[in-house]
């Protein structure tokens, strides 16, 4: 994606709460819309598989005029990445995401496998890559939609939170992340939030049909009664390599997994969409609903739905 700022020397950051609890603020043209592509899963190592996605990608923010794109993590598959300076950031990231519709700002959240490397590399990057915006490990991003609305995006991370992780330290280098106090910031946030549109972006799926992976218990019992009680109309996530939408009473479950291989999928009554296909989802955001596209790997629109003012917070 997004090039490098030349001659940028990388800053000791302090993960302090205040970064944390600041987030970010982008503030959206004048165009009375939010419009932002979301893509998960997207370590490819460069592959074929990869670069199909990428050069979608770039179509479709071309054609929508995409003002962002957010990451739902595993932005590097395998063992992670080593550092804020590995070659791979420019021959896997850089090069891959090159085109000009999709130099905009990047919102990326963490995965398990970015936990298998050197996780606080991908926050180091943002003093690199003026594209990449990652502050830290969970934070809130707003989005201004016009003079008197706003999109709340909460990044969560959620691989602190699997119980198989923690008892792996020697693999997942999650050991001694506070998820309680997650928990609170994230109750917090949405909380005192005056956004009328709100978004939740996590790693692992609350809910998933999918044989590999399915839904993530520690999530179930631990999240989504914040989602509930805060009416979260929209939880996107990856994990599972698969494109799906799932629907329970009013709130909706997006997986968007295929950023650069697909898997199998499974029915079941929850599930309104799935697919085991390459592809990104594409968002527009109005003061009057929400529109999710999903995008496969040849640009074809696969799936569509919409939640309404009616149905929000």
């Amino acid at each position: 994606m997004i090039r490098r700022r030349n001659g940028v020397h990388i800053a000791a950051i302090v993960l302090s709460v205040l970064l944390i609890v600041t987030g970010t603020w982008s503030q959206s043209s004048q165009s009375s819309s939010a419009r932002f592509l979301v893509l998960s899963d997207e370590g490819g190592f460069a592959s074929s598989d990869q670069k199909a996605v990428a050069a979608a990608m770039a179509k479709e923010a071309e054609r929508i005029h995409a003002q962002f794109v957010v990451t739902a993590g595993d932005n590097y598959h395998g063992d992670g990445i080593a550092s804020a300076t590995d070659p791979r950031w420019k021959t896997e990231i850089e090069d891959v995401y090159s085109f000009t519709s999709l130099q905009v700002p990047w919102y990326p959240s963490l995965g398990n496998h970015d936990y298998r490397g050197n996780p606080w590399s991908e926050i180091e990057y943002s003093n690199i890559n003026p594209h990449w915006k990652f502050p830290a490990r969970y934070y809130a991003q707003h989005e201004r939609i016009d003079d008197s609305t706003s999109l709340l995006i909460v990044h969560i991370d959620t691989s602190p939170f699997v119980e198989k992780y923690q008892q792996q330290a020697d693999v997942y280098k999650v050991k001694g992340q506070d998820t309680k106090r997650q928990l609170v910031w994230l109750d917090s946030v949405l909380t005192v939030s005056h956004d009328r549109w709100t978004i939740v972006v996590g790693h692992h799926p609350v809910y998933s049909a999918a044989p590999k992976h399915g839904d993530t218990k520690e999530l179930i019992d631990q999240v989504l009664p914040i989602l509930k009680n805060h009416h979260v109309p929209l939880y996107v996530c990856g994990h599972d390599h698969v494109l799906q939408q799932l629907k329970r009473g009013e709130q909706n479950f997006v997986l968007c997994g295929g950023g650069a291989e697909h898997r199998d999928v499974m029915q079941r009554d929850d599930v309104v969409f799935g697919i085991g296909s390459l592809g990104f989802l594409s968002v527009t955001v109005t003061a009057r609903d929400i529109n999710v596209n999903f995008i496969d790997s040849k640009n074809m629109l696969l799936h569509s739905f919409q939640v309404s003012a009616s149905k929000s917070k």
